[in-house]
C-alpha cells in the first residue's frame, strides 16, 4: 500500500516534539535521498531506518500512526549554564550516540582498561611530541582504543556543544563539536574529555553520553561541578600544571602587547618546559581577561592545517572503512567531512 507524497515531510516534522526541526533532520539525511521515494512502503521503511540510526531513536516509534519519535535508552548528562538549552542538547546527545556507535563498529580491537594518572599521560605524550599538542593527543587516544573525531557537519541552528564523551559498551568515544580552527583550544577540549574517560566519569555505564556545552577556552561561561572541576584539573596537569601556570603568569604585567609580540613571548616562555605556546596564551588570557588579543596571537601559531582537519585526518586513517556499510560511510562523511568517495 503506497503512502502519500507528504509522508516524508510528515515524518521529519514529527521530530519537532524532541526539539529538532524538519530542516535540521533533513541536514542529517544523505544527499541522494529524494522524498518521492517514501511514496511506497519500501521507501518509507528505508527513511524510517535512516532516521532511526542517524538520530538514535526507536524504529518502532517512527512506525506508529502518527509517528512519535522516542530516543533510545541512554544515560545523558548535560554540563551547561543554559538549562533552557537542555532539549536541544538531548538531540545533540542522540546524534552523538548514533555516530559513536558507527565509529565503534569500525575500530579494530577492543579498548584496554585504562588506569593512568595525568602525570603519566603527560610523560607518554612528550614521547610523541616536544609538547602536548593536538596531534599528539589524538595519536595517543587512537592508539589506546579511544576514537577522537570532529563533527564539522553540525545541523544548522541546532545548539552546538563544545565536546561530548560517549561510552558505547566498553569503548569511550570523544566527539569534538566546537567550530574552531585553533589547535590549542581543541587540544584542551580533547584533554578535558580524556579526563572524564580516565577518571571514570562514565565507568560502568554501557550506553552513556556526557555533553560539555561550554568549556573554558574563551570568554564564555562554563559549567562547574565536581566532575567538571576534576576534568579541568586533569587537563591542566597534562598540559603542564605548575610550569604552565608559571609561564602564563610570567607574561602578566607586560603592557602594550601586539598579537605578534604576545605569540613570541609565549613561545619563549614555553620552550624550556615542554609546553605548548598556545596553552600559555590561553593561560595568559584567563589571567588577563584579554581574549581578543589571545585569539589574534593564536593565529601566529597555526603551523598545521585547521584543527578539525588535523583531528579527522588521523581519524580517517584509523577507521576501518571495510567495516562500514555504504550508508555508514555516507553518514560519517555528512557529519565529519571524511572522504570515503570511491572506497
Amino acid at each position: 500500500m503506497a503512502t502519500d507524497n507528504k509522508s516524508a515531510r510528515r515524518l521529519m516534522g514529527s521530530f519537532k516534539e524532541l526539539g529538532v526541526t524538519a530542516a535540521q533532520v533533513r541536514k542529517l539525511m544523505p544527499e541522494w535521498w529524494d522524498d518521492e521515494a517514501a511514496e511506497d512502503e519500501g521507501g518509507m521503511l528505508e527513511l524510517q531506518m535512516l532516521l532511526a540510526r542517524r538520530l538514535n531513536v526507536s524504529l518502532e516509534s517512527l512506525q506508529q500512526a502518527p509517528p512519535k519519535p522516542v530516543f533510545r535508552d541512554a544515560v545523558r548528562r548535560f554540563k551547561t549554564v543554559h538549562p533552557e538549552g537542555s532539549t536541544q542538547l538531548a538531540v545533540a546527545a542522540s546524534i552523538a550516540n548514533g555516530l559513536a556507535q558507527l565509529i565503534d563498529s569500525a575500530v579494530r580491537g577492543a579498548p584496554p582498561p585504562l588506569a593512568i594518572t595525568p602525570a603519566q599521560l603527560r610523560s607518554e605524550l612528550l614521547e610523541l611530541a616536544p609538547a602536548v599538542t593536538l596531534e599528539a593527543l589524538c595519536q595517543w587516544s587512537w592508539s589506546h582504543g579511544v576514537p577522537v573525531v570532529h563533527i564539522q557537519g553540525w545541523p544548522t541552528s541546532l545548539r552546538r556543544p563544545d565536546a561530548m564523551c560517549v561510552r558505547i559498551g566498553e569503548r569511550p568515544v570523544i566527539l569534538v563539536v566546537r567550530n574552531e580552527k585553533t589547535p590549542a583550544k581543541l587540544a584542551y577540549l580533547i584533554c578535558h574529555e580524556l579526563g572524564h574517560v580516565l577518571l571514570g566519569h562514565l565507568r560502568n555505564i554501557g550506553n552513556a553520553v556526557l555533553v560539555d556545552d561550554t568549556l573554558p577556552v574563551d570568554n564564555q561561561r562554563s559549567f562547574h561541578d565536581e566532575d567538571e572541576m576534576a576534568a579541568d584539573s586533569f587537563a591542566m596537569t597534562v598540559m603542564g600544571g605548575d610550569s604552565l601556570r608559571a609561564a602564563a603568569n610570567s607574561l602578566l604585567g607586560k603592557k602594550n602587547y601586539t598579537d605578534l609580540s604576545l605569540a613570541v613571548a609565549a613561545m619563549d616562555a614555553a620552550r624550556a618546559h615542554h609546553l605548548d605556546a598556545g596553552q600559555v596564551i590561553l593561560g595568559w588570557a584567563r589571567l588577563a581577561d584579554d581574549w581578543q588579543m589571545a585569539n589574534m596571537a593564536l593565529r601566529f601559531l597555526m603551523t598545521t592545517g585547521p584543527a578539525p582537519e588535523v583531528i579527522n585526518a588521523l581519524a580517517r586513517r584509523a577507521i576501518d572503512e571495510d567495516a562500514l556499510s555504504t550508508d555508514g560511510k555516507d553518514h560519517l562523511m555528512t557529519l565529519t567531512g571524511m572522504d570515503f568517495a570511491g572506497q
